[in-house]
C-alpha cells in the first residue's frame, strides 16, 4: 500500500511540474488570451481556501480541544486580520505562525 501512495504523489507532483513548466518553456510558446489570465488569478485563493478550511473548522478533531477553544480557529482569525492589514506575505506568514503558536502554548 505504501509503494502505491508513494507513486501517487510522485506522479502528481510530475504532472504538476510539465503544467506548470509548459508556461516557461521558450520553444513551446503558450499565449493565454486576458479572459483566461482573469479566471486563472482565482486559482490561488482557491487552492489556498481548500488548504486552510479543514485545518482551522476539523483541526481541532485531532486534538483534545473543541472548535471554540481550539488554536486553530482563532490563529486563523488573527491570520485574517493581518491579511486585512499588512501587504506582505511573509509578515501575514510570520504572525499566523507566531500566534498559532503562543495560543497552542497558552491554551
Amino acid at each position: 500500500m505504501s509503494l502505491n501512495i508513494e507513486l501517487i504523489i510522485v506522479l502528481m507532483a510530475t504532472i504538476t511540474f510539465f503544467c506548470r513548466y509548459i508556461f516557461f518553456m521558450k520553444c513551446f510558446p503558450v499565449r493565454l488570451n486576458h479572459t483566461t489570465k482573469k479566471i486563472l488569478e482565482f486559482t490561488a485563493p482557491s487552492v489556498l481556501t481548500a488548504m486552510w478550511v479543514p485545518i482551522v473548522f476539523m483541526g481541532h478533531k485531532t486534538t483534545e480541544h473543541s472548535l471554540l477553544t481550539s488554536p486553530f480557529l482563532y490563529a486563523g482569525l488573527i491570520t485574517l486580520l493581518a491579511a486585512y492589514k499588512l501587504k506582505s506575505t511573509l509578515n501575514i506568514v510570520v504572525v499566523g505562525m507566531s500566534s498559532f503558536a503562543v495560543i497552542s502554548w497558552l491554551i
